[in-house]
């Protein structure tokens, strides 16, 4: 509220609905000329065609990755046990691999590298 006047303040000349064909036809107007840009937006914004854009660029982080992890598979070496280890049999009659039979009698906690290595055989 206006402290000098006990009236409110009337914003009704700035309103731009007081002639409504004038607003209206500003409202067709400004629809009719960002109608091409709406329209190029819709096309452009579409999630398939999008994804589809990203196909390059995705091919082509998909191979640095394959050749990346293809070079450090070649170059990383599986720990081969050094000797046969020893159990009593039982273990390898159900089928479970002798080195981790090993490791439970030894109560020891194998790496990743190693479990690896056992089932891999």
């Amino acid at each position: 509220m206006n402290r000098d006047h006990e009236q409110p303040i009337d914003f009704s000349p700035l309103d731009p609905t007081t002639d409504q064909e004038r607003f209206e036809a500003m409202v067709e107007g400004i629809v009719a000329r960002a109608a091409h840009e709406l329209a190029t937006r819709r096309t452009r914004f579409n999630p398939f065609i999008q994804l589809a854009s990203w196909r390059r660029p995705m091919l082509a982080a998909a191979a640095v990755v394959a050749v990346v992890s293809a070079t450090i598979l070649t170059r990383t070496q599986v720990p081969q046990p050094a000797v046969e280890p020893e159990t009593d049999g039982i273990a390898e009659a159900v089928g479970v691999p002798v080195e981790l039979a090993q490791w439970i009698w030894d109560g020891e906690v194998p790496t990743t590298a190693d479990l690896f290595a056992a089932f891999d055989q």
